[in-house]
């Protein structure tokens, strides 16, 4: 985990998802084609999911708290994507 914050990249189907995560003002968006369409406040650790959909597919970004540390994935319709890791 980055000191503020990570930004994880998938994509589906042609379609953006990230998953960014920023420690400064402790908020976990999800965004689909750039646009937010869900978001958590995580000033706390716990676990969080974050659902949008995508034409009609349902987006599932989780993170799940490994004190210290988290697990990010994004999901699309069940099924586990894989992530990019953006610097």
């Amino acid at each position: 985990m980055a000191i503020t914050g990570d930004h994880y990249m998938a994509e589906y189907d042609g379609h953006a998802i990230e998953l960014i995560r920023n420690n400064w003002n402790k908020t976990l968006k999800l965004l689909i084609d750039r646009k937010e369409v869900a978001s958590a406040s995580v000033a706390l650790p716990h676990d969080v999911t974050l659902t949008g959909t995508l034409d009609q597919h349902i987006v599932t970004a989780k993170s799940l708290n490994k004190f210290p540390f988290t697990e990010d994935s994004i999901e699309v319709d069940g099924n586990v994507l894989s992530v990019t890791k953006k610097k």
